[in-house]
């Protein structure tokens, strides 16, 4: 997938950099992010934004005070994913990656070529931490609803 992105990006003559690395993650989290709200949006009853209409509110106002909060975990569920996903991929960053261009997974592939491992120690703690409080909060979120 890295290496058709990069020819992709090339073919239509994009610079490699920052949104050529947006421009992939994107490409490849949608996937998964429409699959966790697309279940989500299995349960929902369509009765409520119908209910919503017929009471005087808005297409808007259904949709933000119906719609979006009953599909605000699996909003959530999706972003994670994707952020996680996003993190992990170092190698579709590697190849749509252009000079200049530094993600963490790049930085830390280059600190592990040159050798500096308590750096590389303390930023695998440091993200471990992170993505333990990140599921902590989602699911302490979770029981509230």
């Amino acid at each position: 997938m890295g290496i058709s992105l990069l020819l992709f990006f090339a073919a239509i003559g994009l610079d490699l950099g920052l949104f050529s690395i947006f421009l992939a993650h994107v490409t490849f989290s949608l996937s998964y992010v429409a699959m966790v709200v697309l279940s989500r949006l299995q349960d929902f009853d369509d009765s409520l934004l119908e209910a919503a209409r017929d009471l005087g509110a808005s297409w808007w106002t259904a949709t933000r005070r119906v719609l979006l909060p009953l599909l605000a975990p699996g909003i959530a569920a999706g972003a994670l994913l994707a952020f996680t996903l996003s993190v992990d991929d170092f190698v579709i960053t590697f190849f749509v990656a252009g000079p200049g261009a530094t993600t963490l997974p790049i930085r830390i592939y280059s600190m592990i070529k040159h050798g500096s491992p308590p750096l590389i120690n303390a930023l695998s703690t440091l993200l471990l931490v992170v993505t333990i409080l990140a599921v902590w909060a989602s699911q302490r979120l979770a029981r509230r609803t």
